[in-house]
């Protein structure tokens, strides 16, 4: 019965399209296009890796001054590209805060799946007592996000709740440094019981996560680079923050793990021996 209502919307409006295009064809390819991907949406909603013309063409970009984000070669070799944020102390205010960031579109779901790849230096990302944001949900109205991914004195920690008061924070292992990391997020965002936070690190499953994981308020937006909230106010331990993405991807309700992993052959591909799957 679904399918069908489908194909029947999918046909009335088309040919709307036709009526209003005046039977113009590339008006009308495009039209057909979105409202295809309005009635199945495409596994990967958005994706970047930084080998285009035009990095984050499609997110709202944060940085407030030239050295904020480059496009730059893999710090691990080889001629790929990726995307590199940096973070010093004494950079201006952008967006009410010290930030390097981009800002994913508004979501029409709650049942999102988010992923990257992650390298962080050792030369310019050294310990700090303070703690650096590098993903974050952000509701406009909700003040401080509800759930963000972090790195805290050298150690990846996830921190999700529906209320300030009772965020919980999971640590995730020590971070290696000059070394590729990739990570899977699946999150269904819902103030209450049916909330749940999945992470994949490297192909493993770490933590699962049941209950509110947003404010009950509009959903979250996906923001990936660096926001470091503490030094708007105070010093920290270090004054400077560097750290690379690659293979961002933005998936769908109908994505799962296999569509995250990542792509056979590229330099961050998954160590052999390395578990998939850990339920």
């Amino acid at each position: 019965m679904q399918l069908l209502l489908k194909s029947a919307t999918f046909f009335c409006l088309t040919a709307l399209a036709l009526i209003v295009t005046g039977y113009d064809q590339s008006a009308v390819s495009a039209f057909s296009t979105a409202i295809k991907q309005t009635l199945n949406p495409p596994k990967v909603l958005i994706e970047e890796d930084f080998n285009g013309r035009d990095p984050f063409g499609q997110v709202h970009q944060q940085f407030g001054i030239d050295h904020a984000f480059t496009v730059v070669d893999d710090p691990a070799g080889g001629r790929n590209k990726v995307g590199r944020f940096e973070l010093r102390e004494q950079d201006p205010i952008q967006s009410n805060g010290k930030r390097s960031e981009v800002l994913f579109p508004p979501q029409d779901h709650h049942d999102r799946w988010y992923s990257y790849s992650v390298y962080i230096p050792s030369e310019h990302f050294k310990w700090d007592h303070d703690n650096d944001i590098i993903s974050q949900w952000h509701q406009a109205t909700g003040g401080s996000p509800a759930t963000t991914f972090r790195v805290h004195q050298d150690n990846f920690m996830f921190r999700t709740g529906n209320k300030k008061a009772t965020r919980k924070d999971y640590y995730l292992g020590k971070v290696e440094k000059d070394k590729w990391h990739h990570f899977i997020f699946h999150i269904i965002h819902d103030h209450g019981k049916d909330g749940l936070v999945e992470v994949w690190q490297n192909g493993e499953k770490v933590l699962e996560h049941k209950g509110g994981n947003m404010y009950d308020t509009d959903l979250p937006r996906w923001k990936v680079g660096i926001y470091k909230a503490s030094w708007a106010k105070r010093k920290t331990s270090t004054t400077e923050r560097v750290i690379y993405f690659d293979n961002i991807k933005l998936g769908s309700e109908k994505s799962s793990v296999e569509d995250l992993l990542l792509a056979t052959g590229k330099h961050k591909q998954l160590p052999a021996g390395t578990k998939l799957f850990n339920y």
